[in-house]
């Protein structure tokens, strides 16, 4: 199973995600369900990476074999951020259709706020 943990701040933009697994639906190489996460999740990079052509520093996200981490990278354009959390957002409706479609037997989403340890 594909498991994709989405973190949020108390503001609902996304701080990080992580897609970690195998979907188990095909034999690799075949598995369509591990290509269509691995797409969604690398074009939202990509577009960040195009965006702020950062190609030589890839601090944001790592990668090994079936799990990638990002962490946002701070931007202090409004522009910017709106166009950041814009392509983050359209990643995470794609992940959820692909849980919708093809159940969480093979793709599991979980979507939440950090908690932040600061009490009032």
């Amino acid at each position: 199973m594909i498991k994709v943990d989405i973190r949020r701040n108390s503001d609902n933009e996304i701080l990080s995600f992580v897609v970690k697994g195998h979907a188990g639906y095909d034999e690799n190489g075949k598995d369509i369900i591990c290509a269509a996460a691995s797409a969604i999740a690398y074009t939202a990079i990509g577009y960040i990476d195009e965006f702020f052509k950062v190609k030589d520093d890839k601090s944001f996200y790592k990668e090994n074999d079936g799990c990638i981490t990002f962490e946002k990278p701070v931007v202090n354009e409004y522009d910017s951020i709106l166009k950041i959390n814009a392509v983050l957002e359209a990643m995470v409706i794609g992940f959820k259709q692909i849980e919708n479609s093809y159940g969480c037997k093979y793709l599991k989403v979980r979507d939440e706020e950090v908690q932040s340890n600061v009490k009032d």
